[in-house]
């Protein structure tokens, strides 16, 4: 039959087991590492470069037709990925969010400037791929479930788009 008293190393442990329950509870609760509404939002930047890189492979496709198989290939993959990430930031955060990365989204309307040549333009174009994936890679870590798994996806499709263009 076991004691009435329960020992008091018993005790101390159930005690240190319940503080600290209570202590990771809260954080554990709070959104599975979502931003603080003082901080932006980690996903912020890469939908704005995705939006800008669509610009920019739009842009080489117009200008040189020996690569606009592959620009193209690389803005429609690049337009998902920021339909994608804005979704994903319109989901953790319903009303709009202001921030300085949300501006890129209407500036895509004037081209950015495309070297008339060819290897200048695939270069440009190959440094977005390997910006856009490195960004993403670095963000994996960083975050939660969907969100990394998001991430890896980008950064997987740029490293193969950077890969063949090479």
């Amino acid at each position: 039959m076991p004691p009435a008293c329960p020992s008091r190393r018993r005790a101390l442990a159930a005690g240190a087991g319940a503080a600290v329950l209570l202590l990771t509870s809260p954080a554990a609760l709070t959104g599975c590492g979502t931003p603080t509404p003082e901080e932006p939002d980690p996903l912020e930047s890469p939908a704005g470069r995705a939006e800008g890189d669509a610009a920019l492979a739009n842009a080489v496709a117009a200008a040189h037709s020996a690569l606009a198989p592959a620009a193209t290939a690389f803005a429609a993959d690049r337009r998902a990925h920021a339909t994608a990430l804005r979704a994903e930031l319109h989901r953790i955060h319903p009303a709009p969010v202001p921030s300085t990365a949300a501006t890129p989204a209407a500036a895509p309307a004037i081209p950015p400037p495309v070297s008339s040549d060819p290897a200048s333009a695939r270069s440009a174009l190959t440094q977005a791929m390997r910006a856009a994936r490195d960004e993403a890679a670095a963000l994996v870590v960083t975050l939660p479930g969907y969100r990394a798994a998001l991430l890896a996806s980008v950064s997987a499709c740029c490293a193969a788009h950077a890969a063949l263009l090479s």
